[in-house]
């Protein structure tokens, strides 16, 4: 019977005041939908990259050395180790670099997972990444050369068809394309290159043995770790690595990673904002219920059953939210997050469940966020007498103390004499409107700082560093340079080489080595014949700083050079190297960057140089920059969804402090009505108080910022930028004027419910 009542009455309550509890149904349905859109965005890549790992059946990891090693091979048999092993190849085809892969038998591991061929793949197949269909404007059918350091041949190989690699899943130009040859096909393309009778099919077998230089291995952590004690002193050994450590794999991986720790940060803001609502609300709440609380004791209700009764309110508004952001979250962010995903990666679309167990977990953190915040608050409350709690609170003197002692502030207008005594009234609900702007306005600076930093970098690069206005590509072993000095309208050329290598300090990762003329002409930064430029991103992956020796591989071939300066660059990113530096590395130019004597003239010396033989592509700066707009068209999905997000919050947060406001005021303003004070004057007190409030609530916010987007970056690091933190001054402003118009559009909504504020009942009620 007891708990029916209470019961009856937590639904009467919500029903009769949903306009006052409406934030925090709204709140906690914020709050749920990040942390279940972001799980689920989490689970969702996760899951159909497993589907990959395990539809490929990929290895646990990968030793490399430099040629057959016959003796890993007996170590491996010893210890009983599964392995495969193949023939690895950086290489080029024309301009392109690619790596050629093949296997002496049928692979069972790192196989292709997607392919276009029906059947089984045989060992006379050449299969290509569509992405290399692409570039190169090719078709299944078609032909194409390849360069092989064996004897400096040029073979030609036939498409038999496409895959998708699971160590070529990205879709960008960053990595290069991955090929698949089968052993026969390999083995008939060398042969058809000697064209010599003395050439034989047996000669060449004989010959691919010694190039097995990759042993693909399934086994735990403890057995790469064994390998690389045993023989990483050997000469023919490379690296040791298992599968996140593979830097085929250490990008998309890492993008795992970061899917996942979104969660820490931006459910966080919201769940710790939700505290503030609900502590606002409660209190509000128990103050207006002081009365009834009194009346309960003195029914005989126990304190454990009138404070369970509080709390279930605010657990029914929490069960509430929680359902609609449960069912908005995984609908709302993963599809907009996916796109990333889908520009980035050749990932396969699998069935994926809608509701995950897990999500579960929000809804757990929400209520006991809810029943924590709602106990504190009410605990106070319900260890008063049923004398006192019937007598409710003294009035509250209309004295403003602090602020008699200045005597300008008494000739200040009534409204605003007013809001600073409210202000200090309410020195709780003050600092809580304070901190949930701030809240506010810290996503909102993040999410037009993320954009800044994008544009900074480019900006940076392409005008600073490297400010070029046509750039070309183009194949061949010789330089095209003088012809393209005698284009009209080009002023300055810097040829160079850009070469695909892997590079390393404390770890290892694939990147490029752009080999630079002796003297630049457009380059900026200073380089010697002493050492080389590290661009900060591969700096900071690999572990090192100017006045280290890093070392990186080219077409099997290892270098030490010694960092002599780290550069910030935003798109290119590698290591930068005079030509002169090294014999070792044949300087065959495939780019150029060029300046024309006029911006005007680049769309006609880019269409000039597309006429020379040779060259693959131009690109004018401007074509550049809509390059760089679609590449970072995800990223700026994600500062819209930061955006609105923020919106969507400081919404919530000021409405329910504005409500809460007015409802408490409701005296007060019948006060001033029956006085002959003015709509605008009684409306005023409001506004003053709530915008002075969220401008200085909106002012701590911006310092907080600035941390905030380094947190968000540096988990969403792209492989195809670099990202220079910088916020432009106009963010800091549009997020004040934001946060601030948000606050002068609800408070003026309340302004106009002044007016049906009844002055006999408000001012009859006694306090």
């Amino acid at each position: 019977m007891v708990g029916n009542v209470l019961n009856v009455k937590v639904v009467r309550e919500i029903k009769n005041n949903f306009k006052t509890y409406l934030s925090v149904i709204l709140i906690a349905a914020l709050a749920v939908t990040l942390f279940t859109g972001i799980l689920a965005n989490y689970q969702n890549f996760n899951d159909r990259l497993e589907y990959i790992y395990q539809e490929a059946n990929m290895c646990d990891g990968i030793v490399m050395t430099k040629s057959r090693n016959e003796e890993l091979e007996a170590y491996l048999s010893e210890q009983e180790i599964f392995y495969e092993k193949r023939i690895y190849l950086p290489t080029k085809s024309g301009n392109e670099n690619i790596y050629l892969v093949t296997f002496e038998e049928k692979s069972t591991l790192n196989h292709p997972f997607k392919t276009s061929v029906e059947g089984d793949i045989t060992e006379d197949m050449v299969l290509v990444d569509s992405n290399f269909l692409k570039r190169n404007q090719l078709e299944i059918g078609d032909t194409f050369e390849a360069s092989l350091p064996l004897y400096d041949l040029k073979i030609t190989l036939k498409i038999s068809g496409t895959m998708t690699h699971p160590e070529s899943l990205e879709n960008s130009t960053y990595n290069p394309s991955f090929i698949q040859v089968g052993y026969q096909a390999l083995k008939t393309s060398i042969l058809d290159a000697f064209s010599s009778p003395f050439v034989t099919e047996e000669l060449i077998e004989s010959v691919l043995r010694d190039y097995f230089n990759q042993y693909l291995i399934e086994g735990d952590e403890a057995v790469f770790s064994s390998i690389k004690e045993k023989f990483e002193d050997s000469d023919n050994f490379v690296y040791s690595l298992k599968r996140s450590e593979l830097p085929s794999n250490m990008t998309v991986d890492a993008d795992v990673t970061q899917a996942k720790q979104l969660i820490y940060i931006f459910p966080v803001i919201f769940y710790l904002v939700a505290i503030l609502i609900i502590l606002t609300s409660i209190s509000q709440l128990i103050h207006r219920e002081s009365k009834n609380i009194g009346i309960l004791k003195a029914l005989g209700f126990s304190k454990g059953e009138i404070l369970f009764h509080y709390m279930k309110i605010f657990m029914v508004l929490g069960c509430i939210g929680s359902m609609i952001g449960i069912l908005l979250g995984p609908l709302i962010v993963p599809s907009v997050m996916g796109k990333k995903y889908n520009i980035l990666y050749q990932l396969p679309t699998i069935s994926l469940p809608f509701f995950r167990v897990e999500y579960l977990i929000s809804v757990g953190i929400l209520l006991i966020i809810t029943a924590f915040t709602s106990f504190f608050a009410c605990y106070e409350a319900m260890n008063q007498v049923p004398a006192t709690s019937l007598r409710g609170e003294n009035s509250v003197k209309m004295k403003i103390s602090f602020l008699n002692r200045f005597s300008f502030m008494k000739k200040m207008p009534l409204s605003i004499l007013m809001a600073f005594r409210n202000m200090k009234r309410k020195i709780s609900r003050t600092l809580m409107v304070i901190l949930g702007v701030l809240g506010c306005s810290a996503l909102l600076v993040c999410g037009f700082g993320i954009e800044d930093t994008i544009n900074y970098g480019l900006d940076l690069e392409l005008d600073e560093l490297i400010p070029y206005d046509v750039s070309v590509t183009y194949q061949g072993e010789e330089s095209i340079e003088e012809e393209l000095k005698s284009i009209e309208g080009v002023e300055l050329v810097d040829e160079y080489a850009k070469y695909s290598i892997s590079v390393s300090k404390e770890h290892l990762i694939s990147s490029y080595l752009f080999l630079l003329p002796e003297e630049a002409k457009i380059f900026k930064p200073a380089y010697g014949l002493e050492g080389c430029i590290l661009s900060s991103k591969v700096a900071e992956e690999i572990g090192a700083q100017a006045g280290d020796e890093i070392q990186f591989i080219f077409q099997n071939k290892s270098f030490l050079v010694e960092v002599t300066s780290v550069q910030d660059f935003c798109i290119s990113q590698g290591v930068f190297l005079s030509k002169a530096i090294t014999e070792e590395i044949e300087f065959n130019p495939t780019a150029a960057w060029i300046k024309t004597t006029d911006e005007g003239l680049n769309d006609q010396v880019a269409f000039a140089i597309s006429s020379i033989d040779h060259v693959l592509s131009t690109l004018t700066i401007a074509e550049m920059r809509v390059r760089a707009d679609d590449v970072i068209s995800s990223i700026k999905v994600m500062t819209w969804t930061i955006k609105i997000f923020a919106i969507l919050l400081a919404v919530v947060v000021l409405y329910n402090l504005a409500l809460l406001n007015f409802k408490e005021r409701t005296k007060d303003i019948a006060t001033l009505k029956v006085l002959g004070f003015s709509k605008f004057e009684v409306a005023s007190s409001f506004i003053i108080e709530i915008i002075t409030l969220t401008f200085f609530g909106a002012l701590i916010g911006l310092c907080f910022g600035y941390p905030l987007l380094v947190a968000v970056l540096s988990i969403n690091e792209n492989p195809l930028l670099s990202y220079i933190y910088h916020i432009n001054p106009l963010s800091y402003g549009l997020t004040v004027l934001i946060t601030c118009g948000t606050s002068l559009f609800i408070n003026l909504f309340f302004a106009f419910l002044t007016n049906k504020v009844q002055m006999v009942e408000s001012l009859k009620s006694v306090e």
